[in-house]
């Protein structure tokens, strides 16, 4: 329900002077819900629950939906003469309108024009039909404020989110709690965002990002995952199957793939290496590893922290780092190759 049609309700029931007002809509099929009687002259007589409803009854169109407003002395007194003396043996709180007929009370009645907002929520398929019907809501606003669709239907984003005008979310996309997209940005298919932040024109192919911060220009994925207290600064490049926890990527510096960022501070125009990793737990705590600007990190180097790289540094592939690396040094820390002369003849694999 809108708060529009709230307002609406109310202002209604004030300029009627009534004891109580309830909120009525027209239904194609009224099954299920209680009908509103009214009088030769159209004037609400009383509501019939649908067990209790004669065959005629139930043939009325017009529902109740649920939603009153009462004065709230008369409620609390007619409220002591309710009984159960009904076909489900309950207290109907519908009854009160009855009561207060009797005791010549207004009671008026305010429709919608929009069923919808009259759905009630009993089981499972009720409560999918009441969420496709806000995901509907929420996606039109989106696109009228300039936000292009590829297919709202399969589309989630929670109330609240904030997304910028010629931002294309693509399907399977889901914006989760307080998320804000930026201008100009690209989610493609199946990223989910959660209670985080992105900048204008930054691209999120296919990954998960939660409680962290994207500036503007970068792009992240696919299948990339960034876990809370991420920062993305401008123009960096996180790629395919990287995970980022509370970190900081400095400008333009590239993650390219199949890594792990944890517990560190990258500086900017730094190249990471494929399958670097940043080992900051020891089994007990964690550990801080810095990486000065313009560093040089090789394919499938091991950080382990704490340390700190200095910048303007390069360490070879396969070095797994335990001490700190100074500006301008490179850093090889890895057993020396050995060729054995015909020793692969000698293996079972070749016998």
């Amino acid at each position: 329900m809108t708060s529009e049609t709230l307002d609406q309700l109310f202002e209604y029931h004030q300029a009627k002077g009534a004891s109580a007002t309830i909120l009525t809509a027209q239904a194609d099929d009224p099954n299920g819900y209680g009908r509103i009687l009214r009088d030769h002259v159209g004037i609400v007589d009383k509501i019939v629950e649908q067990k209790d409803a004669t065959p005629e009854e139930a043939r009325v169109k017009e529902i109740n939906t649920g939603t009153y407003c009462f004065d709230n002395e008369l409620l609390f007194e007619t409220l002591e003469k309710l009984t159960t003396d009904n076909a489900q043996g309950e207290y109907y709180l519908t009854d009160i309108i009855e009561i207060l007929k009797e005791n010549e009370q207004i009671v008026a009645a305010y429709q919608t024009d929009d069923f919808e907002e009259s759905i009630g929520v009993n089981d499972r398929m009720a409560l999918a039909q009441a969420n496709e019907i806000m995901r509907k809501r929420i996606n039109q606003q989106h696109m009228r404020n300039g936000v292009s669709f590829i297919d709202p239907k399969t589309t989630y984003i929670d109330e609240g989110v904030k997304i910028g005008a010629e931002t294309l979310i693509e399907p399977g996309v889901a914006l989760k709690g307080k998320t804000t997209i930026g201008e100009n940005c690209a989610i493609t298919q199946n990223s989910q965002i959660t209670d985080s932040v992105i900048e204008d024109q930054v691209t999120v192919k296919s990954s998960t990002i939660e409680k962290s911060v994207v500036h503007s220009q970068a792009d992240v994925g696919p299948y990339a995952h960034l876990r809370p207290q991420a920062e993305v600064n401008q123009k960096v490049h996180i790629g395919n199957f990287v995970e980022i926890k509370n970190a900081v990527i400095g400008e333009k510096t590239k993650v390219g793939h199949l890594t792990y960022v944890g517990d560190a501070t990258l500086g900017k125009e730094i190249n990471v290496g494929c399958g670097t990793v940043f080992v900051n737990y020891d089994g007990k705590n964690k550990h801080h590893t810095t990486v000065g600007d313009y560093s040089f990190i090789g394919s499938g180097v091991n950080l382990v922290g704490p340390v700190n790289i200095a910048s303007n540094s390069c360490l070879a592939a396969g070095s797994t780092i335990t001490d700190d690396v100074y500006e301008n040094d490179m850093a090889i820390a890895r057993a020396r190759q050995v060729n054995k002369e015909g020793y692969a003849k000698r293996l079972p694999f070749l016998q």
